[in-house]
């Protein structure tokens, strides 16, 4: 009997592609919001490099866990000395036990290939309270090696949701946004409801045109509903937009960002599916790229316990 798809809200909530996005454009900001003792260290007016490929030849031959983000980027302290820091930052979205293993490989390897101080932030997405690695220890005869990490809990702002609304910084509305997806991972009505009232904050908080844009994508893609709230939502939209005197989410955008969207499922799928089975034919590429998102979906959750691609893919 085939596995009957879950509703789009009860699914594991794929959040790889916005976290990169907002990490690209607000990294400041985002160390800002979590990490101010580090942000503060920086000297922000000699700019930042994005080093991720450079992480990719680090960490290509590490275990690799599933659904995580890493973003590493050079920066100059502030103290003036010839010097910079790498800032290796993982977003993990699931329960990992070698997770903080991975962390201390990759910490490892970047100390030794740049000979340069690393930094290590994680920002917990997952729905697990008690799950908080902040440490990798291992020991023989005497001989110790340890990373201790400071890392971020994203449900432990469940009782700072008023703090959230009022900031100025758009990582406040990525974590609203991300404490509405767990919180209806199963409600469907009331994810319509968190993702209307999101929107008109955003719209509210004086961004510029692209910031909006930028944060939109965001709240679209981890708040996704079923079709038909969907078009309830872009209705929404409309007035929202009408009443604040600003056209900003075209139709046209709207079908660009859902473009993307499954643009971004069809690599997560692809990439899976190289991990775990080996390099997919043309013919399966063909088959994924031309999927609708309903059955690209039953395919990711399909991988998770299928021991073969034809599992998946029937």
């Amino acid at each position: 009997m085939p596995k009957r798809a879950l509703p789009p809200t009860a699914r594991r909530d794929d959040y790889d592609t916005p976290w990169k996005d907002v990490l690209e454009r607000w990294h400041r900001q985002f160390l800002e919001f979590f990490f101010p003792l580090a942000a503060a260290d920086i000297d922000w007016a000699r700019g930042y490099e994005f080093l991720d490929k450079e992480l990719q030849k680090v960490t290509r031959r590490a275990v690799v866990g599933r659904r995580h983000v890493d973003k590493l980027i050079k920066v100059w302290r502030r103290s003036g000395a010839e010097t910079w820091v790498l800032i290796h930052t993982e977003v993990q979205g699931n329960r990992e036990a070698d997770f903080p293993k991975r962390l201390y490989t990759y910490h490892s390897r970047l100390t030794d290939r740049y000979n340069r101080p690393v930094a290590t932030f994680v920002v917990l997405t997952d729905d697990h309270p008690d799950w908080r690695p902040a440490r990798y220890e291992h020991a023989l005869w005497g001989c110790r090696a340890v990373l201790e990490f400071p890392s971020i809990k994203l449900l432990d702002y469940r009782d700072r949701v008023t703090e959230l609304e009022t900031s100025v910084n758009p990582f406040a509305l990525v974590v609203l946004a991300h404490l509405a997806a767990i919180a209806t991972r199963r409600d469907p009505p009331a994810r319509l409801a968190h993702k209307i009232g999101l929107t008109r904050q955003l719209y509210r908080r004086g961004l510029e045109r692209d910031d909006i844009l930028s944060l939109y994508a965001f709240i679209d893609w981890v708040l996704a509903l079923p079709d038909a709230l969907e078009e309830d939502y872009h209705r929404c939209i409309q007035a929202i937009e009408e009443a604040e005197h600003m056209q900003y989410v075209t139709t046209a955008e709207r079908i660009g960002i859902q473009k993307g969207r499954q643009e971004g499922e069809v690599a997560v799928l692809l990439r899976q599916i190289a991990r775990k089975f080996g390099p997919p034919t043309d013919t399966v590429r063909e088959r994924i790229a031309g999927a609708d998102p309903e059955t690209l979906l039953e395919w990711s959750d399909r991988i998770l316990t299928a021991q073969t691609l034809d599992e998946v893919l029937h």
